[in-house]
């Protein structure tokens, strides 16, 4: 990718995080990354394909990281894989602080039209996180480090946890790292026999 794009990509999601999809002109974009409106549209052809470039691209990392750093281990009492599991999760938000404010101001899920490519970017990260929850919660149950349980459901609560806790960032003043150690001591708490 070049380095313009690049440019490009980083003031949208800049921008797009701190005012919202509609408030941000592609003129205002151009300008933040110093070049030409044509520049931005030689790249993107459009506002809403620059909109999904952003959400594909979190998704892609977010699938090559998980791939790259996450594993289960026989080793590990399924509790563990879990808290493991929540962990590389936050930090994964935490690293891309802007882009899930971003995606937080820019719900595809309240954009007609333009946010149903950008839905399945983001449902497949859910896809993926609730089928490894899923897994290291079935194993817990079974190990007897987690209490029974509706797996499916426990992955859901576990999800809307880490993404409530992130949601809050747009309220209140804190980073989910300042926040991390707790909420991962109220799932552990949550998931014990």
């Amino acid at each position: 990718m070049t380095k313009r794009k690049q440019d490009i990509l980083r003031e949208a999601t800049r921008l797009f995080a701190e005012s919202g999809f509609e408030g941000v002109s592609v003129a205002q974009i151009a300008k933040a990354a110093g070049v030409s409106q044509g520049a931005v549209f030689r790249h993107f052809p459009s506002k809403d394909k620059l909109l999904h470039h952003i959400f594909r691209e979190v998704r892609e990392s977010f699938l090559e990281e998980i791939d790259q750093d996450f594993a289960f281990s026989a080793k590990e009492s399924g509790r563990d894989m879990v808290l493991r599991l929540a962990l590389f999760f936050c930090r994964f938000y935490e690293k891309r602080e802007v882009e899930f404010e971003f995606i937080h101001r820019n719900n595809p899920f309240r954009m007609p039209g333009v946010g149903d490519s950008c839905k399945k970017e983001i449902e497949r990260i859910q896809e993926k996180m609730r089928e490894l929850l899923h897994i290291g919660l079935s194993l817990g149950v079974r190990d007897g480090s987690i209490r029974e349980m509706d797996v499916e459901r426990g992955a859901i609560l576990i999800l809307g946890g880490i993404g409530g806790t992130v949601r809050q960032r747009l309220f209140m003043d804190f980073h989910l790292q300042d926040m991390e150690e707790d909420l991962l001591n109220f799932m552990d708490s949550a998931l014990r026999p």
